[in-house]
């Protein structure tokens, strides 16, 4: 577990604080090597290694440009090669030739399929055999180890391929099942080559969702098979014939995992999208249920050891992380020290963070999260948003004081009065669904207003801190609003900004009378769908000099003419700019942070020219980043990263030796 807060943090190196672990479990593999055996784990935020039997874990995202890890595969002469295999979606397929701490995302011919099974050749080491199974593009087989891999559909029952597994015997039997969604199992007996769909109507028209063949194949030709809606399906003959377990009924299967010495133990576990896991002793004919507490959700991924002629069995969960039992699910141990595998994309902190440490965060299906601690440890804020998507929040200028804050919502926004305990849902004049952003005025303890916009352009105000509200009657286009700020002295300026996407760009529009009237001031052609905004505490009348971020880019206007915007890049074209922090002393030291996906980057000339600031940041991928309300005197910025990670900065320049700010304008 990460330590507390402390405030004797070492300068210029980034520390990992916490976050709220466990998480979206979707693939297991076991590596074994003569030092023992790394385990590795895929989740939607990327791959977590563990070098101590899962009691820590460790994640190892480096060059991964996909964090939604689907499949992982283990390359059968690790010992040797340390391959491995990781199939992503909108990523297509990373090979690790370092045991998972580093990886390379292989070529395709085409558009990058999103890919869902991984099974390599137990002769892979001399056939370089490895096949993938993909969303809707079918089965593609390599057999050079990944450097090409072509289709190979040919009798294939339908182009979504859930489950791939490949014969133990491959060497001679050159067989390969791959199930298929509403396809049943399709069998290969030529090396994957083409394809034939098996079994009988009800089970040929299933979704496959998991597929396990006996380690002792040639001897024994058990072949199991787990469905989305038919429950378990077993063959004995190498899956010429198939027979439906009756027992387990038509619980949805999502993994399946057979003993290593099956030839003796007769050791089969599936897991299931419900009702806990089924285990058999005998080789699949009889099986008994093994609940599982509802609150850990649905089993999502399986990997049955042996350890000291005992079994070790490990399941990967939906949003609750991974648990490991040793004696077949009658008792369970959570194994998440380290893991954060959360889809949080929104992150706030208290204004009197110095004297509460209190930080909040959600994403999506999730709900609203608060630490108290500086984010060392997490828990719900309440059950009042127990499962909705957190599209962004903000909290009142007087939290200290009035504990209120604001959360946008796929159902609405949300108001909390004592510190996110308890929430309610604005109702009054609000009548927009899909909430994206959400902001208090800089001048809130006088004016109490609060703005808050979505999906069409529907953006609201509210004069009475969120109790009642009124449509704006600008439109924005009827583009979706992802953003909005209010000038420093919004008392004085009346200045308003609202960042949206649209189909082809993200632009933003500026109000100067407080919201009535709004013309769209900039924007960029673009189909991310984000912008970050950054106003600084200079903006004035007389130097209308503000910032916002999209696409790779951070956009700011020109010195010598504020109507004419310039774009730089803090890293390169490839890289995602995913939020901007202006620093409260902005108007003595310039300073800008740039959240990306290749970590975290510095300007200290206002957006001109940008340094890398990544030392000790494990976790480049970087949604949010914050700076301190009391900047001024700890320097200090904190960055939430992929999964949920919360980390922070102690920044001192004047220590840091190198430091060079590149120039990089694109008008």
């Amino acid at each position: 577990m990460a330590e507390a807060v402390t405030t004797n943090a070492e300068a210029n190196v980034w520390e990992r604080v916490g976050g709220f672990e466990g998480g979206t479990i979707t693939a297991l593999a076991a590596a074994y090597h003569s030092g023992g055996c790394r385990l590795l784990a895929g989740t939607m935020s990327g791959v977590f290694i563990s070098d101590d039997d899962g009691d820590s874990w460790q994640i190892s995202n480096k060059q991964l440009t996909s964090p939604y890890l689907q499949a992982l595969a283990v390359s059968p002469d690790y010992e040797r090669d340390t391959n491995v295999f990781a199939g992503a979606v909108q990523g297509g397929v990373y090979k690790s030739f370092d045991g998972g701490e580093s990886w390379n995302q292989l070529s395709f011919w085409g558009a990058i399929p999103n890919v869902v099974a991984v099974a390599l050749s137990p002769t892979y080491s001399t056939d370089r055999i490895a096949l993938l199974g993909t969303e809707a593009d079918g089965v593609f087989r390599t057999t050079n180890g990944g450097r090409s891999w072509n289709p190979s559909n040919d009798g294939l029952a339908g182009l979504s391929v859930q489950s791939i597994f490949v014969s133990p015997e491959f060497r001679t039997d050159q067989m390969i099942m791959a199930g298929v969604v509403n396809g049943g199992v399709c069998r290969s007996t030529d090396g994957g080559r083409t394809w034939e769909q098996m079994g009988s109507e009800e089970f040929s028209t299933s979704t496959v969702q998991a597929l396990v063949m006996a380690p002792n194949f040639k001897a024994q030709r058990t072949v199991v098979v787990g469905t989305e809606e038919h429950g378990l399906w077993i063959s004995r003959d190498g899956g010429k014939n198939w027979d439906k377990i009756d027992a387990v009924g038509d619980t949805s299967i999502n993994a399946l995992s057979m003993s290593p010495n099956f030839e003796n133990d007769q050791t089969i576990v599936a897991g299931t999208g419900g009702d806990g896991i089924w285990v058999s002793n005998d080789g699949g004919d009889s099986w008994a249920s093994q609940p599982i507490d509802p609150k850990y959700g649905a089993v999502l991924s399986m990997c049955l050891l042996s350890e000291d002629d005992d079994l070790l069995l490990w399941v990967g969960t939906f949003r609750t992380g991974l648990l490991c039992s040793y004696d077949l699910g009658k008792n369970w141990t959570e194994k998440n020290t380290g893991i954060t595998s959360q889809n949080w994309v929104s992150f706030s902190i208290s204004p009197d963070f110095a004297d509460d440490k209190t930080m909040f965060a959600g994403g999506s299906g999730g709900g609203m999260y608060v630490s108290v601690d500086g984010g060392s440890n997490w828990k719900p804020s309440s059950e009042d948003l127990v499962d909705l998507d957190i599209s962004g929040m903000a909290l009142s200028p007087d939290f200290g004081a009035d504990g209120l804050l604001v959360a946008a919502t796929q159902a609405g926004l949300y108001r909390s009065v004592d510190r996110g305990q308890s929430w309610s849902e604005c109702v009054d004049g609000f009548d927009l669904d899909d909430v994206r952003a959400v902001a208090f005025s800089s001048s809130y303890s006088s004016d109490s207003t609060v703005f808050a916009g979505g999906a069409l352009g529907l953006t609201y105000r509210s004069s009475d801190g969120g109790w009642s509200w009124n449509r704006l009657s600008h439109d924005f286009d009827g583009e979706t609003v992802v953003a909005v700020a209010t000038g420093p002295d919004f008392a004085n300026d009346k200045t308003v900004f609202v960042g949206t996407i649209g189909i082809t760009a993200a632009a933003v529009h500026v109000s100067y009378d407080g919201g009535e009237s709004f013309e769209r001031f900039v924007e960029h052609e673009t189909t991310t769908p984000w912008v970050s905004l950054g106003v600084p505490g200079s903006y004035s009348e007389d130097d209308r000099a503000w910032l916002f971020s999209t696409s790779s880019q951070v956009f700011r206007p020109t010195e010598r003419f504020q109507d004419v915007w310039t774009g730089t890049y803090p890293a390169d074209s490839e890289t995602a700019v995913l939020s901007i922090a202006i620093t409260p002393t902005f108007t003595e030291d310039a300073t800008v942070y740039a959240g990306t996906s290749k970590g975290v980057f510095r300007s200290g000339n206002g957006g001109s020219g940008w340094s890398e600031l990544n030392q000790g940041l494990k976790n480049l991928a970087v949604l949010k980043v914050v700076a301190s309300p009391e900047y001024a005197a700890d320097h200090t910025v904190f960055a939430m990263a992929l999964g949920g990670e919360i980390w922070r900065f102690v920044d001192e320049p004047e220590t840091r030796r190198g430091e060079v700010l590149e120039p990089t304008d694109i008008v």
